[in-house]
């Protein structure tokens, strides 16, 4: 099934295979490799006739000009990714390159300049105790609104968490898993439940709930000193965790409904929000220029993604890695400026509904209707739709204009010595709930093949596939919302006593269009 999709991720680097460069290669500088490791990646030479001029975009022109920088591969997006500045020219790197911290940086590439760097206390008798790995990044208008920093390593634990306190932060925003690929990306620095403490910061877990994009842990923080301790305060963490291994997000509708949060549990006094992943540049980077041009978006109804990345990277090098990123921050905040937030607290749906159902457009439609028009422009990528447009798969779908993205988790059944290969796609879409991943398989209702005897099902069409789903994502019912032909029991429900009762116990729910929609 289609869902609501932005414009095509770039696959430049999967079809080129000829100036490459191989990250397994562990001589190469770690830092490059935080999105691109283990993938092949293109080589692109910076243009030789000098660089472009690249101006701010108002937002009415957003989607055109997302739409013309999108064509051939997004070959526009990378030309203006490659004539961002690195910032390695900016300002110098002499603390971070000192040998008693080198230790403390995870990647020997990523460094915070000197300028812009920030500085703990000084640990008595502990040299260059005021170094850490994290730099001062501006908003859209607020001065160092953000600390970017590295994901923490074992060893400098003890300082995030001083840093935390020194800078009176009250949010952190986690961009990366703690393992990706069977590798380290970040030492886990808080516990899973009561209390630790890290070098003089006691931390303690208060609260801790998962979502499906995200989970947010809430910590009580509080300094153990010789001479008593400070008042506690209390830290929200807030972990995105649908960043994939490779790229980035599908969609940017869960990094937008992420951002939300953010900014609505971070307190107006407390100091900069800090934000890391691995390296602290990518995606960390990427998350700080959508916040920033959304700011900017309100403000002066224009974008100005080029200028903001390049002043940025003055402040920490290399913020925004890769020109998938890059074209990320531009399908985010088109999204944002086509939808807006569409997202409602469940105590204002009925205030919402009445509103909708009271506004009036130039178009004389109902504020609902508008709403609905919107779906209808968003673009339909039929690359995503590649398996379920396999002949072989073509039968299986009862309206070939619905089919299930490959991105979108489409259910995808293990190999079965006795169904044909074809089996492999089914006509269902892992659905996403609120508080956990697959949690629902979403189907079309099943066919029959010609000549199929009543209760029987031919394995050679979808009917006699969605009867492994149960077995493959156990799960206690199984729901058809259609009504059955004529009346009567539908072959559901008969197949459901003898085929499924064995097999697992299960409930099997008819519902009408006259029980669900009054």
């Amino acid at each position: 099934m289609s869902s609501r999709k932005s414009f095509s991720r770039p696959s430049w680097f999967r079809k080129q295979r000829k100036a490459v460069v191989s990250t397994n290669d562990k001589k190469m500088p770690n830092g490059i490799l935080e999105e691109q490791e283990q993938q092949r990646v293109m080589l692109l030479s910076r243009s030789p006739s000098g660089p472009k001029k690249y101006f701010p975009i108002p937002v009415g022109h957003l989607e055109e000009e997302i739409r013309v920088r999108s064509a051939d591969d997004c070959k526009q997006f990378r030309e203006e990714f490659n004539s961002l500045p690195s910032g390695h020219t900016q300002g110098s790197f002499e603390l971070a390159n000192k040998e008693e911290n080198r230790e403390k940086n995870r990647y020997p590439n990523i460094l915070p300049n000197d300028h812009s760097r920030v500085i703990l206390s000084q640990v008595d008798g502990v040299p260059c105790s005021d170094y850490i790995n994290a730099s001062y990044i501006d908003g859209y208008k607020e001065k160092n609104k953000f600390i970017a920093a590295q994901g923490p390593k074992q060893e400098t634990v003890n300082d995030f968490w001083r840093m935390v306190w020194e800078q009176k932060s009250a949010t952190i925003v986690m961009l990366t898993n703690l393992k990706e690929r069977k590798e380290e990306k970040c030492y886990q620095y808080w516990p899973d439940q009561g209390c630790w403490t890290y070098g003089n910061i006691r931390v303690c877990v208060e609260d801790c709930v998962v979502l499906v994009d995200y989970t947010i842990r809430k910590f009580c923080i509080q300094p153990q000193l010789p001479d008593g301790c400070k008042a506690p305060r209390l830290v929200s963490q807030l972990h995105f965790t649908s960043w994939p291994d490779f790229g980035v997000p599908f969609t940017p509708i869960g990094m937008l409904k992420f951002l939300k949060k953010v900014k609505a549990l971070n307190p107006a006094h407390a100091g900069p929000i800090v934000v890391h992943c691995s390296a602290g540049v990518g995606r960390t980077g990427t998350f700080i220029v959508i916040d920033a041009m959304m700011d900017m978006m309100h403000a002066e109804q224009k974008v100005d993604v080029f200028e903001f990345v390049s002043r940025i990277r003055n402040q920490r090098p290399q913020m925004v890695q890769t020109d998938m990123q890059y074209t990320f921050i531009y399908q985010a905040l088109l999204e944002y400026y086509l939808y807006g937030d569409t997202e409602l607290d469940v105590s204002s749906l009925e205030k919402h509904l009445q509103t909708l159902h009271g506004t009036a457009t130039h178009f004389d439609k109902i504020g609902l209707e508008e709403e609905f028009r919107k779906l209808t422009n968003v673009r339909i990528m039929k690359e995503n739709m590649r398996t379920g447009n396999l002949p072989a798969n073509m039968k299986k779908a009862r309206v070939i204009q619905i089919i299930p993205c490959k991105a979108c988790g489409r259910h995808r059944l293990p190999g079965q010595g006795h169904l044909p290969p074809s089996t492999g796609s089914q006509q269902g879409v892992l659905r996403a709930q609120a508080r956990g991943l697959g949690c629902c398989v979403k189907c079309q209702e099943e066919q029959l093949g010609p000549g199929c005897q009543e209760g029987f099902m031919e394995v050679r069409f979808a009917a006699g596939v969605p009867w492994g789903l149960p077995n493959q994502n156990p799960g206690p019912h199984i729901i058809q919302c259609s009504p059955s032909p004529g009346g009567g029991t539908s072959p559901l429900t008969q197949r459901g006593a003898s085929a499924l009762a064995t097999a697992m116990p299960m409930n099997l729910a008819e519902t009408s269009r006259k029980s669900l929609w009054p």
